[in-house]
């Protein structure tokens, strides 16, 4: 990736990263009016240039997490999966907060945005794929509430 970022907000701690993740038919409401989603076919034809796991901690819950990009008849797209785990019984839950989006170091255009829960201490979630969405960079930040 040439661009990545990690964001952690955990008890005032911020980093840079990146990730995401949503159902595969937002990726047709994600495109802009005017324009249409690639088909699925198309999609597969495209080589994929993904991430490998990355891992984000804080106090109380965690994220692994890779990101992917790749173009589409000149259309740069990204997408996310991860898993979250609540690592601390103490009635919070683990969110994260995932996007994609373009010129993410020069003001953020996001495409597509969702957010997520996990609350299960005794085990992390099941695998959260977001699809594809316009963009060239996924981001995810996670916190506790």
């Amino acid at each position: 990736m040439s661009r990545k970022r990690i964001v952690l907000a955990a008890a005032g701690l911020v980093l840079a990263g990146g990730l995401a993740t949503a159902p595969a038919t937002a990726a047709a409401q994600a495109a802009p009016s005017g324009t249409s989603a690639p088909s699925a076919g198309s999609m597969k034809a495209a080589a994929n240039k993904c991430s490998g796991w990355k891992e984000i901690h804080i106090t109380g819950g965690a994220a692994k997490y890779m990101e992917c990009t790749k173009k589409v008849n000149g259309r740069s797209y990204a997408s996310g999966a991860f898993y979250l785990w609540d690592t601390k019984r103490d009635g919070k839950a683990v969110q994260a907060y995932a996007e994609t989006d373009y010129n993410h170091w020069y003001g953020d255009d996001v495409t597509w945005q969702h957010f997520y829960g996990w609350a299960d201490d005794t085990h992390g979630s099941p695998k959260i794929s977001t699809g594809w969405h316009r963009g060239n960079d996924f981001g995810l930040v996670i916190n506790l509430k």
